[in-house]
């Protein structure tokens, strides 16, 4: 199945301070390897994540910038 024969659709993750850069990334690249993309992949930073994470996240997202937003959320 393409892309042209589903809904558009999006995925949405959180990424947390103690998350494993690897993890972050293997997760990251699984949704962009499926055979049926996502429109869009919404990652939401629940607070401050630490430079490595963050680091993941920048290189995920200029390799597919059309696709990807990236939301800080403050942890209350």
């Amino acid at each position: 199945m393409s892309n042209d024969e589903c809904p558009a659709f999006s995925v949405l993750m959180s990424v947390y301070k103690k998350e494993k850069p690897a993890f972050l990334d293997q997760a990251l690249e699984s949704i962009e390897d499926q055979t049926v993309k996502p429109n869009q992949i919404v990652v939401v930073v629940d607070g401050p994540i630490g430079s490595e994470l963050d680091a993941v996240l920048k290189e995920h997202q200029n390799q597919n910038a059309d696709t990807y937003t990236i939301t800080l959320v403050a942890s209350l």
